[in-house]
């Protein structure tokens, strides 16, 4: 028995507004869809998709998207020598703050 785990990451494709598990070995940060062949990006397994009629959501996650922002987890500094998880915008009206403050915990991929 294999003692590894094989864990399935979660790729997003904003064109179908679906979201695809997939076993990631190389761990890539991006790949193709399977319905519509344009770029998906990985998120953390435990994001998830908002409905695809739900525009709003989706605008909001596609600037957090935008700016550097996958659902990885963010922290703040709390005190001289502790951190606190941050919760991600509810809307889109929160994300520029979000984003003014955390960019420096944003990831910057390189788009195949």
């Amino acid at each position: 028995m294999n003692r590894f785990v094989k864990l399935q990451s979660k790729f997003v494709c904003f064109n179908c507004r679906k979201s695809f598990e997939r076993y990631n070995e190389s761990n890539e940060a991006t790949s193709n869809c399977p319905e519509c062949n344009t770029l998906t990006i990985r998120y953390d397994p435990r994001f998830k998709v908002p409905k695809r009629t739900d525009d709003k959501q989706w605008k909001k996650i596609e600037s957090l998207r935008d700016n550097g922002f996958y659902f990885q987890k963010i922290y703040k500094q709390v005190g001289t020598s502790s951190y606190q998880r941050v919760l991600y915008p509810k809307d889109l009206s929160e994300v520029a703050e979000f984003v003014k403050l955390y960019k420096d915990q944003a990831i910057i991929l390189n788009k195949k």
